[in-house]
């Protein structure tokens, strides 16, 4: 029965190419300002890749970007399809291979397009992107020094599911700033309103004052921001930050890629981070991270392995996914040869999603971030990453109540290990030397019913 199943999807698998190739794409072929894909299997659903630095929470927007798949094809059409923009005016801008994932970025007329293609699963994606700002001049490279630093933030949290009082019930949040060789930082995320007291945002600015070395008042440089998805306790913490602090910190590059609101909904406060970089930032460079995508941050390598745009069906052009968790954008870092794995919050579907594109393998690192708070099993993540030290955004005396993710860290890895981020300021050096752990602390206080949205 098997053999017979495999063999009828195989023969509707030769009918659908060879339909395909022979002109039944050319009705599926939506994106007006490309020439079509010939060969494999075009989906005629066009996917709204999102809004960029545009609130769309009120409907879409001028900027909305929008991808077309195809399935069933091979990495010599797809070659030739990039060779077919070329030979049409298009100017390849970028060229690369990760893990198997094959991409390109292309310019016409001003407008940023990108491609990309997985040998693993025989799919390619055709994204007209109309909300970057900028891509070939995004990053930037720095030759002195090669180590970086990235610290977890230490913020409060309560110690069981007993506490009543919700101001104390903090049970996510994540934020993780990176010291790198030019002095400037990154910053990845930022946390629940749980999280931000003025008490604890006036801990954060002092923090980045020292490992700066920066004087109260004196400017620091985050040359970037890297928000993983959508939801409200990853971005609001530094929402209020830059309103309390936009005077004294100079951001010059954001970067994100939230799924379209009428797709799959997300945080009214992502809408007002947005507006809030408008107001403060307007010439701030903005990038729509695709997979496939690898750049420099000073001497921080980037190299982007998952976004929402991978959750979609190559043969519906429908998203798998309801939740932003699995529409997280996932990172490779890497410094002096070390790196670090962001995860987000993914979970299950998009933990197979990377196995299904990559490997098991995809997953090796030296320093990991707990997926999701560790709510998640994400067991994959956890035995494929051989990493020296997992990063947990969550305290241990609420993980230890029943959290998967928790279960399946201490499979792999031990105790000292897990570092949690409400036992201490964890720093991790990557340097050629190796990994070198710091511990330190902050004053930081449960939520203090202050105002998100005060601008000083």
């Amino acid at each position: 029965m098997t053999k017979f199943i495999a063999a009828i999807m195989a023969l509707i698998q030769s009918l659908m190419i060879y339909f395909g190739s022979t002109g039944v794409n050319t009705k599926k072929w939506k994106l007006e300002n490309l020439p079509r894909y010939e060969g494999g299997v075009v989906c005629e659903r066009v996917y709204n890749t999102g809004s960029g630095l545009l609130s769309d929470g009120e409907g879409p927007t001028e900027c909305d970007g929008k991808m077309q798949l195809v399935s069933s094809t091979s990495l010599s059409e797809y070659a030739e399809y990039c060779e077919k923009l070329c030979t049409n005016g298009f100017e390849e801008v970028f060229s690369n291979e990760l893990g198997g994932v094959v991409c390109n970025a292309f310019r016409k007329d001003g407008k940023f397009y990108y491609t990309y293609y997985c040998g693993n699963t025989e799919e390619a994606r055709i994204i007209e992107d109309n909300c970057t700002r900028n891509f070939e001049d995004f990053g930037y490279t720095y030759s002195e020094g090669s180590a970086a630093t990235v610290y977890q933030f230490q913020y409060p949290y309560c110690k069981t599911r007993g506490l009543n009082d919700d101001k104390n019930l903090s049970t996510n949040g994540m934020m993780y700033i990176i010291h790198l060789a030019d002095n400037s930082l990154v910053v990845i995320d930022g946390g629940s309103i749980e999280q931000s007291s003025d008490k604890n945002i006036e801990e954060c600015m002092e923090f980045m004052h020292n490992i700066t070395q920066t004087q109260p008042g004196e400017k620091i440089k985050i040359s970037l921001w890297y928000g993983t998805h959508g939801h409200s306790d990853h971005v609001t913490f530094f929402y209020k930050l830059l309103g309390f602090y936009h005077n004294e910190i100079l951001l010059e590059r954001t970067m994100f890629n939230y799924p379209s609101h009428s797709l799959i909904e997300h945080a009214e406060r992502i809408d007002m981070y947005r507006d809030r970089l408008a107001e403060f930032y307007p010439d701030a460079k903005y990038l729509a991270p695709h997979t496939g995508m690898s750049f420099n941050i000073a001497n921080l390598k980037f190299e982007v392995l998952y976004t929402h745009e991978d959750a979609v069906s190559a043969l519906t052009g429908k998203t798998l996914i309801n939740n932003t968790n699995d529409g997280c954008v996932v990172c490779r870092l890497t410094a002096a040869g070390k790196t670090f794995l962001v995860t987000g919050d993914v979970n299950a579907f998009a933990e197979r999603k990377m196995v299904s594109m990559y490997g098991k393998e995809i997953f090796k690192t030296d320093i990991l971030q707990a997926p999701h708070h560790l709510y998640n099993s994400d067991i994959q993540i956890y035995a494929n990453s051989k990493a020296s030290y997992v990063f947990c955004p969550m305290s241990y005396e609420r993980a230890r109540y029943g959290m998967l993710g928790l279960s399946s860290a201490r499979l792999f890895y031990k105790k000292n290990q897990l570092l949690f981020a409400n036992d201490a300021l964890y720093g991790i050096e990557m340097s050629k030397d190796g990994l070198s752990l710091s511990v330190d602390s902050t004053d930081c206080v449960p939520f203090d019913d202050s105002s998100m949205n005060t601008v000083r």
